[in-house]
């Protein structure tokens, strides 16, 4: 019965995305661990750093994350701090021209927003030294976290190196605890696929690499780090992970916000794929593979849902009691999650209903950046700002 063969299909699916994917590679991980040679030396032989930072209406924290820059354990005489404010209308742009003054800043501003991609392609095009690292304006490295990044590049084999972004714990902030409970798992993850050679994807937030390989990247594309991590790979580089460089940021104040970010990421993930079908194609390579199982499936993942709600329906037919009883308790997680969501609405606290609700709005934000997808909207038109 076709039903009941793509009950299945979904259901191992969605099973080894969240549970087989991870065990496997954590698993693989220990066993095939890739060494790297990493500076056994690290105040001596560091290479020189263009820190860059693309800002956009950020006058509330951008002063204090430069000053957190400014402070990072890392020797002065070999870092250089760009940060990029195209497009800020607020006092932005003021605040790092007045920290150029008196500090190793370098402020670089336009009228015209054309996209933090954009952003970066400028900034990436005067920054003078071996090493870059991005990093947003939300997010604040601990002291160490550089050099951590950077230890790595003795290895020659290394083009990328990505740290752990750590959710602070926030009762005020409705995406805190669903945030938090991700990047823990997604750190997990990443570690493990850097021990068998290269993660899927870096973060923007967290990110260095060597600028020789960096290669300007389209502005209508959304997702810099991936398709950044993408070229790299592609010149036979790797990207490796580090939980120990970490960076720690807020979450979204509310999940309005979180479902505008994860929307957007979601849409340029596509972007991507579709760009990079050749090398993310999972029949070809095991980087292939190994993506789809990480994040294209992520992407698609209210896909899954509502095929293996509806396959289920049709089960119904059968009198079976394992498809009854499966299928009531979808209903009933879908129901707690309505009912979280009119809570929130009403700012009543969602108590146990907080992670169905959470969950939902994800994958319902993942449906709607499929949307973008199809419809190819512009890259600027789908950036909301978040509040801070």
């Amino acid at each position: 019965m076709l039903s009941e063969y793509l009950f299945w299909i979904f259901f191992s699916l969605i099973i080894f995305h969240y549970v087989g994917f991870g065990f496997f590679v954590v698993t693989a991980g220990k066993i095939f661990k890739k060494s790297v040679n990493s500076f056994e030396h690290i105040d001596i032989d560091l290479p020189t750093v263009s820190f860059i930072v693309a800002a956009y209406n950020e006058e509330r924290i951008i002063e204090q994350k430069i000053k957190n820059d400014l402070t990072l354990d890392y020797p002065k005489n070999k870092i250089e701090i760009i940060v990029v404010t195209d497009g800020s209308n607020d006092r932005t742009a003021q605040i790092i021209e007045n920290l150029a003054k008196t500090a190793n800043v370098i402020a670089l501003h336009s009228p015209d927003r054309k996209g933090k991609t954009a952003a970066l392609n400028r900034a990436i095009a005067i920054a003078k030294n071996d090493i870059l690292v991005f990093s947003d304006a939300n997010s604040f490295f601990k002291q160490d976290a550089l050099k951590k990044l950077i230890r790595h590049f003795n290895d020659a084999t290394i083009g990328g190196v990505c740290g752990r972004k750590s959710i602070l714990q926030h009762a005020d902030r409705k995406a805190s605890l669903g945030d938090r409970l991700y990047w823990i798992y997604e750190s997990a993850l990443k570690q493990a696929e850097s021990h068998l050679g290269s993660i899927a994807t870096a973060d923007g937030e967290i990110f260095a690499l060597r600028k020789k390989l960096f290669k300007p990247v389209s502005e209508k594309l959304i997702n810099d780090d991936l398709i950044i991590t993408l070229d790299i790979i592609q010149q036979n580089h790797r990207v490796i992970y580090d939980q120990q460089a970490i960076t720690e940021e807020e979450a979204s104040l509310t999940l309005k916000d979180d479902f505008n970010v994860k929307s957007r990421m979601v849409y340029g993930g596509l972007q991507i794929i579709a760009l990079y079908f050749n090398v993310l194609n999972p029949f070809k390579s095991w980087f292939g593979l190994q993506f789809f199982f990480h994040k294209t499936l992520r992407y698609l993942m209210w896909l899954l849902l509502v095929g293996i709600l509806l396959s289920n329906l049709f089960l119904l037919l059968q009198q079976n009691n394992f498809y009854s009883v499966f299928f009531g308790l979808q209903i009933l997680f879908y129901c707690m999650a309505m009912t979280g969501f009119i809570l929130d609405r009403f700012q009543i606290s969602t108590g146990i209903l907080y992670l169905p609700y959470y969950y939902c709005n994800v994958n319902v934000a993942a449906a709607k950046g499929f949307w973008f997808f199809i419809k190819q909207q512009s890259n600027v038109d789908v950036w909301k700002k978040a509040q801070r």
